[in-house]
């Protein structure tokens, strides 16, 4: 394009002439184009998908910068041969020659940064308050592609400019793995925590609970070397990322429903009670709006006690939240108990019986007056 407008008015128009021609097209490339994407942006909003949309936005101030750069290197170029400027001065050809070739670098890599960003705050918009997102392992993809990106556009620069990159992908490699055996821990802990975005174990406000440190409480943090949990008693723990890869999680905030699981024990005289005692928990437990009947419900004898007629009795919540699960447990548990005194039985308690015969009676109540005498005596 830049060859062919030189050709055109290279000797039929007069440098004034010229420059305004290209100062003309350039900001009429620039204007039409910016309202073209801008155009073809308002419609993909229309679209279910956000991708294409923020590719048009993306793309509008490149263009526009695009359409300015080429006409300000025209420029350059009538003003060069006007004023009869020799090439060879001041490495003119060579400055250009490395203008444009760095130009044919960053305007990509602009465009790219760019795009990314744009992706990263439609992303962040669309999904506000949809927890399934995981928008923080989104954010570090991001983040990741914006840093690789520039690491490439620098090297290709230097590439671009004469400077060989051999030594310093050499230097990179040998000084990467001295800082990877000096921050051993601390790169431990990185990979801990893309371990935590990728696989999403928990996330911050979930309650979880590490059982093998004893450690529980909600996840406040999640950074990059460490995860802060504030404990129940308001004590904020910092975790570092590297023991999530080699430990048990428990994260309760998951949970489909809450159990109850319980074993009543019901006195041995009410034995010819119990079929009615367990079928009237059962249908009460049955009849139970706020209980996951498709897990289903229990309340059978078990086991003969030392002192018992042990039942159990099994359910799990609909609801999770910790405050409506002891309402209903509470309730549930003052129902059974209802049930159990309306049907004559009592719970059990831990009892011994001692059989004596009638020698045995006398002789403890005759001894009685005795020890009572002693213990008197001894008092005195």
């Amino acid at each position: 394009m830049l060859a062919t407008m030189e050709t055109l008015t290279a000797n039929f128009l007069p440098p004034i002439l010229k420059l305004l021609i290209i100062i003309t097209i350039s900001l009429v490339g620039a204007f039409f184009g910016f309202r073209l994407l801008a155009r073809i942006s308002e419609r993909l909003e229309k679209t279910p998908s956000y991708w294409d949309d923020t590719l048009a936005r993306a793309a509008q101030p490149i263009v526009v910068i695009g359409f300015l750069f080429t006409g300000t290197c025209l420029i350059a170029n009538v003003l060069i041969k006007h004023f009869e400027i020799s090439m060879s001065d001041f490495n003119i050809g060579l400055t250009m020659d490395h203008i444009w070739q760095f130009s044919i670098i960053l305007l990509p890599y602009l465009f790219l940064m760019r795009y990314l960003n744009l992706v990263l705050n439609r992303f962040e918009e669309n999904n506000r308050g949809q927890t399934e997102f995981k928008q923080v392992s989104v954010e570090l993809f991001i983040k990741i592609a914006q840093l690789c990106l520039s690491i490439a556009t620098v090297l290709s620069l230097f590439q671009s400019a004469g400077i060989s990159i051999s030594g310093l992908l050499a230097f990179g490699g040998v000084g990467g793995l001295a800082v990877g055996l000096a921050a051993k821990d601390m790169l431990a802990n990185v990979f801990g925590a893309l371990t935590i975005h990728l696989d999403g174990p928990f996330k911050t406000g979930d309650k979880i609970h590490l059982k093998d440190k004893g450690i529980e409480g909600i996840v406040e943090h999640i950074g990059w070397r460490q995860t802060r949990i504030r404990g129940y008693d308001r004590t904020p723990v910092y975790v570092p990322n590297a023991l999530f890869t080699n430990m048990a999680v428990i994260n309760p905030s998951r949970m489909q429903n809450r159990r109850v699981d319980i074993t009543l024990g019901l006195r041995y005289r009410d034995f010819e009670r119990l079929d009615k005692v367990t079928e009237a928990i059962e249908n009460y437990l049955a009849q139970h709006r706020e209980l996951d009947h498709v897990r289903g419900t229990l309340a059978r004898f078990v086991d003969f006690g030392d002192s018992s007629l042990n039942i159990r009795i099994r359910f799990f919540t609909l609801t999770t939240n910790w405050a409506q699960y002891m309402r209903v447990r509470h309730e549930i548990l003052i129902k059974i108990g209802q049930i159990i005194q309306q049907l004559g039985a009592e719970f059990a308690f831990p009892t011994y019986t001692i059989n004596l015969s009638a020698e045995d009676v006398t002789a403890l109540l005759s001894t009685q007056p005795t020890q009572i005498e002693a213990e008197q005596q001894s008092r005195r």
